[in-house]
């Protein structure tokens, strides 16, 4: 699935108009055809229903007013509310509604009205089994206010469910985020392609379900424009999983050094190492301390060293010996931010160069140390890299507040990829993969039940391993990684329920995930 900007929906519509030639009427007629046709299959009103429609006065209200005089056409008894008079809808939009003056007999104007009396005239109609919601649409760049805001709140607050036209109103297409008060949708059908705030949070949680509807944006044109993502899903995967060669080998398919799992948090490792096992590596090496060591051997396939002596302190002879038996690097779950553990980190991105996933405590040493961050550069430089930050990591990698990345995540992200050219793998729920020289994955996959301590470590040790089947491509390595990761999840979820889903039930139905995707 692609994905865009709303500036970039824009510039596809315009060049579709003016450079192909067809007319808005039509890409009008097709966004409300399409909204139609998930309308009719989603809520399945009944003959005659009454169906309110809430128009704003620009090409959402539009399409809202073609919807209406369809609905008509096919008997139901479409309300028609305008929030202003019709001189101000586009030429294309002014044509439908000529056509609904003719057909449509409950119609609304509430111009003039203030909040207050929009939201009287609005609680005075009688009620609607659907209502649909035109206001706004994907250019919004401000807060909801005014009486705006009041017909928002009427949709939100009367009993009948609300079917959004391209999005909730209220919404920021780019960011996801709340610009004052935002219609609360079940289902949302947006035009052309869905927009990348649409998959972010808090967004996701007033979209409801998410229908594309395919308005006739050329190839050419989409092409030329450009997308800015791609959403990762079961569709996005399909054809992605490579089969593994006839004359594969133990060796041939991936050598993984996970380094950290010092007590107490000792079980991270292990958690990060069986995702690198689960996810395809022939050879095991976590490099840890003596207690890390007695958790990891409880997995028969892992081949731990000790590296770490009783008293925290590096043997870094033994670090030496376990890279060089590695062609693939984790360093971060469970290692601490003790001088140790500084220097573990630095020995790494100072040792012959192999691809390296840096997690969890390492990134903190990142952002704690200027030297160990450039030092993380300089290997991105010449090998992938790998960064996993979740949310206050990143802030911490930026000097940013946590909030300031949560307003908006791919700004976040791509201010850290712009620091290192490396991957980053901005862990939500809804993560972003993003690399210099790709468009963004925003992930599709997961649910909340994923919200627990250890998903991020096998998820490190998912792209070690899916690394070594895609060397040349390390974005779509950590994005299948990504993306895998949140279909078992899923599957877990399934299985044991939501609170349940530990990183033990999604360890557990990996197999299950490759079974289904592998060539």
């Amino acid at each position: 699935m692609h994905l865009v900007t709303p500036e970039s929906m824009r510039e596809m519509d315009r060049r579709t108009i003016e450079a192909i030639g067809v007319p808005a009427e039509v890409l009008m007629e097709r966004a409300a055809r399409g909204a139609l046709d998930v309308l009719l299959t989603h809520f399945r009103p009944s003959p005659g229903a009454r169906i309110g429609v809430l128009c704003g006065m620009g090409n959402n209200g539009g399409d809202g007013v073609a919807l209406a005089t369809m609905l008509d056409h096919l008997g139901y008894h479409p309300v028609l509310v305008l929030m202003g008079t019709p001189e101000r809808f586009g030429p294309e939009a002014q044509r439908f509604h000529k056509v609904a003056e003719n057909l449509i007999g409950d119609r609304h104007q509430l111009n003039g009205l203030d909040a207050a009396g929009v939201r009287h005239a609005l609680s005075s109609l009688p009620p609607c089994q659907l209502w649909c919601d035109a206001l706004l649409g994907t250019g919004l760049d401000r807060p909801v206010e005014g009486r705006f805001a009041s017909a928002v709140k009427f949709l939100n607050e009367q009993p009948a469910p609300v079917f959004a036209l391209d999005t909730p109103s209220g919404l920021d297409g780019r960011t996801g985020q709340v610009l004052g008060i935002c219609t609360q949708a079940e289902v949302t059908a947006t035009f052309g392609f869905p927009k990348i705030g649409q998959l972010l949070d808090p967004a996701r949680g007033f979209i409801g379900m998410l229908c594309p509807i395919d308005i006739g944006i050329p190839a050419r044109v989409r092409d030329a424009v450009g997308v800015e993502a791609f959403a990762l899903d079961a569709d996005w995967l399909k054809g992605k999983i490579p089969a593994r060669p006839t004359h594969a080998h133990k060796g041939s398919v991936g050598k993984v050094a996970l380094i950290g799992g010092r007590a107490p948090t000792t079980g991270a490792l292990t958690m990060a190492a069986r995702g690198a096992l689960l996810g395809g590596a022939g050879l095991i090496f976590p490099g840890t301390d003596p207690q890390g060591a007695l958790s990891a051997r409880t997995i028969a396939e892992l081949m731990p060293r000790p590296i770490f002596g009783d008293a925290g302190e590096l043997h870094a002879d033994a670090l030496s010996q376990l890279l060089d038996k590695s062609d693939t690097l984790v360093i971060g779950p469970g290692l601490g931010t003790d001088q140790a553990a500084r220097q573990a980190l630095r020995h790494c991105l100072t040792a012959t160069p192999r691809p390296t996933v840096i997690d969890a405590d390492a990134l903190t040493l990142l952002a704690q140390n200027r030297d160990l961050f450039q030092a993380a550069c300089d290997l991105a430089a010449c090998v992938p890299v790998v960064l996993t930050p979740h949310p206050g990591e990143l802030a911490r990698l930026l000097d940013r507040s946590v909030d300031e990345v949560l307003s908006d995540t791919v700004a976040a992200t791509r201010e850290l990829l712009a620091r290192i050219s490396a991957v980053i793998v901005h862990k939500s729920a809804a993560t972003v993969v993003a690399a210099s020289d790709s468009p963004l994955g925003l992930n599709r996959t997961g649910n909340p039940g994923m919200a627990t301590g250890g998903m991020g470590d096998v998820l490190s040790g998912l792209i070690a391993a899916s690394l070594n089947d895609h060397p040349d491509n390390p974005w779509q390595a950590a994005a299948i990684a990504v993306c895998v990761h949140g279909l078992a999840g899923d599957a877990a979820r399934k299985k044991v329920g939501t609170r349940a889903t530990t990183p033990g039930a999604l360890l557990d139905e990996l197999g299950g995930v490759w079974r289904r995707f592998e060539a």
